[in-house]
């Protein structure tokens, strides 16, 4: 196990860097471009739970908050449930952004998936569900339940 976690760790370094510098990043940071894809997948959540979310404090999650704001890709709102609560959300450009980064990252992995042969395609593709489990998702269900 030692040797495969050996192995693995900076292929999916390696891959995952590949993937944000060859595709459209803009100027967002890992931790904004989470914060994004989770209000556009999830629907609107609670500053709380996106800094629970993201393991940051409030404060940092705060200032991240403020510059997608700025960039237009997100707005914030009081929670109609809890008036001391703010709600972050999605706009519209912060969807159609979202959107053209995922276009251009699947292309770039078609791309390199095309250039393997079926079996290992078949590989990658029987290993993606072990890969699934590798990320606790139980925690962030949790989290998730909060809002």
């Amino acid at each position: 196990m030692h040797e495969l976690a050996h192995e693995l760790r900076p292929l999916v370094f390696r891959l995952y860097y590949m993937v944000r510098r060859l595709t459209p990043q803009h100027q967002l940071t890992l931790t904004q471009g989470s914060v994004l894809t989770e209000l556009v997948t999830g629907g609107p959540r609670r500053m709380s739970v996106l800094a629970e979310l993201e393991g940051v404090r409030q404060p940092s999650m705060t200032d991240l908050v403020r510059r997608l704001e700025r960039l237009g890709l997100v707005t914030r709102t009081g929670d109609p449930e809890d008036r001391r609560a703010v709600l972050v959300e999605a706009t519209d450009a912060g969807r159609r952004y979202l959107e053209e980064v995922v276009v251009a990252r699947e292309e770039f992995l078609r791309e390199r998936l095309a250039a393997l042969d079926p079996a290992e395609r078949a590989a990658i593709d029987t290993a993606l569900p072990a890969l699934r489990r590798l990320i606790d998702p139980a925690k962030k269900e949790e989290l998730l339940d909060e809002r």
